[in-house]
C-alpha cells in the first residue's frame, strides 16, 4: 500500500509541486469495483511551494497596511492576528480554486467541503516592500484607513518556517492551469489498476488552492503567509475573539520579536523559534492624510511603545505628493 501511494505522489502530485510530500497518511477504505485502495494523507508544509510557480523568491521584506488603532493593538499585545479565511473580505476564498474540480464527483468535491475547512486555515496578507507598493492608491484606500492609517515595514525571522507556507498569490483563470493540469493527472491516474487514491481531496489541496483569487483582485500583489491548524492537536497560539462585523472567529497569533509565547520556556530539546516565524518590525509609516500636528504626537507616542518593549522600528511620514521622509 506504501508503495501505491508513493506513486500517487510521484506520478500526480509532484511533477507539478516537485517538493511536495505527505506529512501523514494511512489507508481508510477500499472500493472493490475499481480495485482502488483509498487513503487519507495530509501535505506537508515545508517546502510545499518550493520549485513552482507559488514560490516566493523575494528578499524577505514585506509591507503590512493597518489602522492607528490596530497597529497599537499589535504593538501592545506584541502579535499580528492572522485571520481564519471564513473571515476574509473575498467571500469566494478557496473556493475559486476548488471550483476547478467540481465537475468530476472522484473528487468528492462539493463547496460545502472548502467552507467547512476555511475555519482551521489561517493567512497573513502582506506585499513586498519597494517603493510602488509604499505608494499605492489603492492598497491604502482599502488598508490603510484611506490614509489615515499606517503602514507597518517588516522581515520574518524564519523565512520557512514549520507548519508554515509562505507563497505568491496567483491570480485569474489563467492562473489555475496548475489545478487543471493536476485533474488531468489525477483523471488518467483513476484509469490504471490496483492504485490508491486519497479519499480526504479536499482538505489535501487546502493549502494551494489558498493561494488562487480571482483577478480582481490583481492589483494587491499579495504575498501570503499561511497556516493550518492541526484539529487533532490544535495549537496553543490559536485564539477566539470578535471581528469587524460583530462575528465569534478564531485568529492565529504571529508574534513580534522578542515576544513570542515560547520565548522565555525553550525546551533544551525543541528550539520552538524554529517553527514559529516572528515579525520583525523595522519602519512604520504615517499615512498621509493624518495631520502634522498629530503625526507629532503619535510619533512620541510609538517611541514611549517602542521603548518600553524593546523594539527596533524607525518611524517615517508620506506626504500627500508621496514622498517618505
Amino acid at each position: 500500500m506504501t508503495e501505491r501511494i508513493d506513486d500517487f505522489l510521484k506520478t500526480v502530485i509532484n511533477p507539478i509541486w516537485p517538493n511536495a510530500k505527505f506529512s501523514e497518511c494511512f489507508m481508510s477504505g477500499f472500493n472493490i469495483e475499481q480495485n482502488l485502495n483509498y487513503f487519507n494523507a495530509k501535505l506537508w508544509s515545508g517546502d510545499l511551494l518550493k520549485g513552482s510557480d507559488y514560490e516566493y523568491n523575494g528578499d524577505g521584506k514585506f509591507i503590512h497596511y493597518s489602522s492607528l488603532q490596530g497597529l497599537k493593538a499589535i504593538l501592545d499585545s506584541g502579535f499580528l492576528r492572522m485571520s481564519e479565511f471564513s473571515s476574509l473580505i473575498d467571500k469566494n476564498e478557496m473556493n475559486y480554486g476548488a471550483d476547478v474540480f467540481k465537475s468530476n464527483s472522484s473528487f468528492q468535491y462539493y463547496r460545502e467541503n472548502t467552507d467547512n475547512l476555511k475555519s482551521n486555515i489561517f493567512c497573513l496578507s502582506v506585499c513586498e516592500s519597494s517603493e510602488n507598493t509604499k505608494r499605492d492608491n489603492l492598497m491604502w484606500e482599502t488598508y490603510g484607513d484611506k490614509g489615515k492609517g499606517i503602514i507597518i515595514e517588516f522581515s520574518l525571522t524564519k523565512k520557512d518556517p514549520k507548519f508554515f507556507v509562505l507563497g505568491k498569490i496567483q491570480y485569474g483563470k489563467d492562473a489555475r492551469q496548475p489545478l487543471y493540469d493536476l485533474k488531468e493527472k489525477c483523471e488518467n491516474y483513476l484509469k490504471g489498476n490496483n492504485l490508491a487514491f486519497p479519499n480526504n481531496f479536499p482538505e489535501l489541496m487546502t493549502e494551494i488552492q489558498s493561494f488562487h483569487k480571482s483577478m480582481i483582485y490583481e492589483g494587491e500583489r499579495e504575498v501570503r503567509l499561511l497556516f493550518k491548524n492541526n484539529v487533532n492537536y490544535p495549537s496553543e497560539t490559536v485564539y477566539r475573539d470578535f471581528n469587524s462585523n460583530q462575528e465569534v472567529k478564531s485568529f492565529n497569533k504571529l508574534f513580534l520579536k522578542g515576544r513570542h509565547l515560547f520565548s522565555r520556556e525553550i525546551d533544551e530539546d525543541v528550539n520552538y523559534l524554529d517553527e514559529y516565524p516572528q515579525i520583525e518590525i523595522k519602519n512604520i509609516i504615517l499615512g498621509f492624510n493624518i495631520s502634522g500636528e498629530n503625526k507629532v504626537a503619535i510619533t512620541d507616542l510609538l517611541q514611549e511603545i517602542k521603548k518600553q518593549h524593546s523594539y527596533d522600528y524607525d518611524v517615517f511620514q508620506i506626504n500627500s505628493e508621496k514622498e517618505i521622509y
